[in-house]
């Protein structure tokens, strides 16, 4: 029985022990997970012009977690699947009064507002909560340059795949691929996480 008795008490030590080792893994994993997000940057006032070709300011996004991308209407590239993941996060946030999305033309003398409204139209922008910029080339360069640091002044922002998550204060928190899957999930998970904080 003793010998019985000590294999009983041994092998719920062990259990417990693992159970402990699972709890503290679980709780470590959980407070990474929870970090903050990083600040990259803060982003200056900007004006450009919506679809209705009515001056759009920054202002507006004021208190808003947002998310930002460069494109063009007639890019035949990455940006019809940029273009796609932004309106599957949209329609998840469709009914979230907090956050808002923004694509800014990078090819002006094309994107007129109602070039971009047609657009808009193809993927069932809601655009109230999705605004579709344009304005002067020179102004969509410093825009992309100086606000969000993406292109360069060679060949500004045609390219770029990135989307830019932008929190309530105007402090850019993260940049994701736009072509990829796992990096719109993790924007997903990472926007997420700003509404909780904001709470």
């Amino acid at each position: 029985r003793c010998a019985n008795n000590k294999r009983t008490i041994f092998g719920s030590c062990v259990f417990l022990l693992i159970v402990i080792l699972l709890v503290a893994d679980f709780l470590l994993e959980r407070r990474v997970t929870e970090a903050p997000l990083p600040i990259l940057g803060t982003i200056q006032p900007f004006k450009l012009s919506d679809t209705l070709n009515r001056i759009f300011d920054s202002d507006q996004l004021k208190n808003k977690v947002w998310v930002v991308d460069f494109f063009f209407t007639s890019c035949g590239g990455i940006c019809p699947v940029m273009t796609k993941n932004m309106a599957a996060l949209h329609r998840s946030y469709r009914l979230n009064d907090e956050v808002e999305f923004v694509s800014i033309s990078v090819n002006p003398e094309n994107d007129t507002p109602r070039v971009l409204e047609e657009y808009a139209k193809r993927y069932k922008a809601d655009l109230k909560k999705w605004h579709f910029l344009t304005g002067p080339r020179e102004r969509i360069t410093d825009v992309a340059l100086r606000n969000f640091k993406i292109g360069s002044v060679d060949e500004p922002v045609f390219h770029s795949a990135f989307f830019v998550l932008v929190d309530q204060n105007g402090q850019i928190r993260g940049y994701y691929d736009g072509t990829q899957d796992n990096e719109i999930q993790q924007l997903f998970k990472d926007l997420a996480s700003l509404l909780s904080q904001k709470k």
